[in-house]
């Protein structure tokens, strides 16, 4: 289809006509393209690489209509005589590759009197996708535009003009336009999202919004699943375990693998769990913690030490006064500064050194070590000892210290560049 310009579209027409057209859905060619400095008509960049013109006469014409292939092109001042009578039709191919899936503008002469057409947009095989009227007002002598709208929502190829019966009027041309519409991959008017399609379910829905659990972005628009469990925006309840789905998740009945266990009904960790601490049904009182499923002293200041395989560890603590709590000095006295050693471990711990509630310990640095003199083998690169050392404070978040170590360790005393060191903390 060649583009054709429109240097003979009529640019008088009054004020006070381009208003009454508006007022009937009838535009006038004061809003066409005009002549650039040149003399050329100045087109823009998108009319250069698509035209909007019909250029081809299509099957269903029918004979009532003369001189089909005026109406093809831009509007040049040559029309189409269109004779309303009985069934007739002006059918026009606007060509592959440039359908429309906008307004159609129809460009019209030689009115006597006003009348109202019809517009068909048909596929391109023929099909029709709908239809709509197009006001056509006496208007005297030139060219004069009428607008039809577009009713669908997919391209359209083919344009069938029909008339009103017993009545004449002359078609110069029709020009077609594009319209943003949903499955294009393109973005436009209210779409939130276009991914190319008009299916629903895939995160954009068949009318272009996101869909509820989806985040979609770019053109055509790829839309990526919200994982609400992995982002902690599920509202599972305590104990149901969130399972990501497409679009949003599902709350399933847990499965209770080991190290938990089912005490009752509940799933619980026997490692941790106050009320069934190393067993079910094991209550650790007022004033202990579970740790390592053993029930051991808490209150104002607690270190608990844990390590990976058999043998005899033991955890040491130096308090901001000098003293230290391990073994050979248990506690609680002047000379812990009342802190206290409640368990001594063998196999793989805990080992717990607590400062009880109605006790304040020293404000000021801890230094925190663990001994590891009995095992067999003895730590070495062949056979390391990781360890896991916890250290709990009111009101603060909890301190953990972890490493390995690959040599035995024996002091009696715990300082930073001791081989049995593995930390300092500070209290309050």
């Amino acid at each position: 289809m060649s583009i054709r310009t429109s240097a003979l579209w009529s640019w008088g027409l009054s004020a006070t006509l381009a208003l009454l057209l508006g007022s009937c859905g009838v535009e006038s060619l004061d809003g066409a393209e005009r002549p650039g400095g040149d003399g050329e008509v100045t087109q823009t960049s998108q009319e250069l690489a698509w035209d909007p013109y019909a250029d081809a006469v299509a099957s269903g014409t029918t004979g009532t209509v003369l001189n089909a292939s005026a109406a093809l092109g831009a509007p040049d001042g040559q029309a189409a005589t269109l004779l309303s009578l009985l069934n007739t039709a002006l059918v026009l191919d606007l060509g592959a590759g440039e359908e429309g899936t906008g307004d159609l503008r129809v460009y019209y002469q030689g009115l006597s009197l006003a009348l109202v057409a019809q517009v068909d947009f048909l596929r391109a095989n023929g099909t029709l996708i709908g239809s709509s009227p197009v006001h056509l007002v006496e208007l005297g002598v030139g060219t004069h535009v009428a607008v039809a709208t577009y009713p669908g929502s997919e391209p359209y190829r083919y344009v069938r003009l029909r008339g009103a019966l017993l009545a004449l009027y002359l078609v110069d041309a029709v020009e077609t336009s594009i319209r943003p519409f949903c499955g294009d991959g393109v973005l436009g008017g209210v779409e939130v999202c276009d991914d190319g399609n008009q299916l629903s379910g895939d995160g954009c829905s068949s009318v272009c919004q996101v869909e509820p659990g989806y985040t979609c972005a770019g053109q055509p628009s790829v839309c990526t699943d919200i994982d609400e469990c992995a982002l902690g925006t599920d509202t599972c309840a305590p104990g149901e375990v969130c399972v990501n789905t497409p679009g949003g998740f599902e709350c399933e009945e847990p499965v209770c693998e080991p190290p938990r266990i089912v005490c009752g009904e509940v799933c619980v960790d026997p490692r941790t769990d106050n009320n069934n601490c190393g067993a079910c049904g094991n209550v650790c009182g007022e004033g202990n913690a579970c740790a390592a499923g053993v029930c051991v002293g808490s209150g104002n200041l607690q270190f608990t030490a844990t390590w990976s395989r058999d043998g005899d560890a033991d955890i040491a603590v130096r308090t901001p006064t000098g003293k230290v709590i391990y073994y050979l000095n248990i506690g609680p006295n002047a000379g812990t500064d009342f802190g206290r050693l409640d368990v001594d471990s063998r196999g793989r711990g805990p080992e717990n050194i607590f400062w009880a509630t109605g006790r304040t310990p020293p404000s000021g640095t801890y230094d925190v070590c663990l001994l590891t003199q009995f095992f067999f083998p003895g730590p070495s690169p062949a056979a390391p000892l990781g360890y896991a050392i916890k250290v709990r404070r009111p009101g603060q978040p909890d301190v953990d210290f972890t490493g390995t170590f690959t040599a035995r360790s024996f002091e009696e005393d715990c300082a930073p560049g001791l081989a049995s060191y593995v930390g300092s903390i500070t209290y309050p």
